[in-house]
């Protein structure tokens, strides 16, 4: 008997357990010893749907083009600032700023390593400010904050793998890949005068990027084949300056050195898509296809989901919802990569979130809340992603349906947007953003497709 009552207790605990922010869908009072469970599917709709732009603000930059069969042809560019610390100062005996490299760092790259493609390097004639809101998106216009018809600061060939780097060096573990590209004598000679004239105008960031440097606008003028993804921006000056003895402080040597100044967080970076491309007839018929959905990166391609909510809140409006579980899987292939020489990668991590909060989310650089907005990683085991608490999101539906509130086309539309997530030392999730790299997968479901279900595991006072 003991051992009965503690099992009873052991499945109530259990239920209980299932999610502690489910309540206020129904009042759960019982004087009965045993509280069943029951479990009941609904089918959910689908479709592929095309962002018109993406919030393009991340801590990393995109360059480069290729052309894909399935998905059309695409470019990245990208505009960036540059740093300049608080206290910025040169050697106190500069004798000359002798050259200056804008070093692109990157970690990894899509598409065929030794295609030879062609960056340059453009000044912005216009100071970037946050009013700038254009720029936060992916179809913004280059045109605007450079001028076109001016010669460029350089221009550099380059492949994903440097040949010219030794096989041995690029295996070690220390060795970082970069495009690096000479700004010329120009330039490092105008950074020298403005330094020896104006040094306030080093102090800090705001007065660098407004009497030095606006930033620059990093594009490909030719090739095609790879894209690469940029982790770290380098301005680095070189420099012949003077030490002094210690003991008598007469000058002692000449001494080559140099210092960086690097793109950062505190300044803007943003990418820009070849949009042209991205509105071809090619994608739109991807977007149109109704036997699975999409999700394509960087071209915006999300899948929109359509939940039941009238369906669910007629069956259950009074029941307590342990949980709300939808997975989907996806097919082995996004498209063609089976007979192309070079294959995508899967989006890792889908961002799940109400359709009509999409532009406000990201703006506002908010993370998942487990609430509206849902984080799901791809699991190779089962080939699907699954959102497991989206309880807590049917009771925020239907609290609004009680209140009479959002009563929109959106309300029961939810859209999956692959992301990058930004994580602390303890690898927590502290930030989100759309994923700009090359990836795609084709999904269960579609209006033609394989059915879709959501699991509703609920208890009935």
């Amino acid at each position: 008997m003991k051992f009965k009552l503690l099992a009873a207790i052991t499945i109530a605990a259990a239920l209980y357990s299932c999610d502690d922010s489910t309540s206020g869908i129904g009042d759960f009072v019982s004087n009965v010893d045993k509280i069943e469970a029951f479990s009941k599917t609904y089918k959910v709709s689908s479709k592929t749907f095309k962002l018109d732009k993406v919030y393009s603000r991340t801590n990393r930059a995109y360059l480069g083009k290729y052309t894909d069969p399935d998905f059309g042809e695409f470019s990245a560019n990208f505009i960036t600032q540059i740093n300049c610390p608080e206290g910025f100062e040169l050697p106190e005996k500069l004798k000359e700023i002798t050259g200056a490299s804008l070093e692109l760092y990157y970690t990894g790259y899509y598409g065929d390593s030794l295609a030879t493609l062609t960056v340059q390097v453009d000044e912005l004639d216009k100071v970037i400010n946050d009013e700038d809101t254009e720029l936060y998106y992916t179809n913004f216009t280059p045109e605007n904050y450079y001028n076109e018809n001016t010669d460029c600061i350089a221009q550099k060939s380059y492949a994903a793998v440097d040949k010219s780097v030794s096989d041995s060096l690029r295996n070690t573990s220390g060795y970082y890949p970069n495009i690096k590209i000479n700004l010329g004598k120009e330039f490092s000679q105008k950074i020298e005068n403005l330094y020896r004239s104006n040094p306030e105008y080093f102090k800090d960031a705001y007065s660098f990027i407004n009497n030095v440097l606006s930033g620059f606008y990093v594009h490909t003028t030719q090739g095609d084949g790879s894209i690469v993804y940029i982790q770290d921006i380098w301005l680095r000056l070189n420099m012949d300056y003077y030490t002094k003895r210690q003991t008598t402080g007469e000058i002692d040597s000449l001494v080559h050195g140099n210092t960086i100044l690097a793109a950062s967080k505190e300044v803007l970076m943003s990418t820009n898509l070849n949009n042209k491309d991205y509105n071809s007839q090619g994608l739109n018929t991807l977007v149109e296809e109704t036997e699975h959905t999409y999700l394509k990166t960087p071209a915006g391609l999300c899948t929109e989901i359509e939940l039941p909510i009238d369906e669910i809140f007629d069956a259950h409006q009074n029941d307590t919802l342990n949980s709300v579980t939808l997975s989907i899987k996806k097919y082995r292939y996004a498209g063609h990569e089976n007979k192309s020489e070079y294959q995508m990668g899967i989006p890792q991590n889908v961002l799940m979130m109400r359709k009509g909060e999409l532009n406000d989310f990201f703006e506002k650089n908010k993370t998942y809340d487990n609430k509206t907005s849902f984080l799901g990683t791809y699991d190779s085991s089962t080939n699907s992603y699954t959102f497991s608490k989206l309880n807590r999101l049917i009771s925020h539906i239907f609290t609004e349906i009680r209140n009479k509130e959002n009563d929109t086309d959106d309300r029961d539309k939810v859209v999956l947007i692959p992301v990058t997530t930004e994580t602390d030392t303890e690898g927590n999730v502290i930030g989100l953003s759309h994923d700009m790299e090359v990836n795609a997968a084709r999904l269960f479901g579609g209006e033609d497709g394989e059915e879709l279900n959501i699991e509703v595991i609920y208890t009935r006072p």
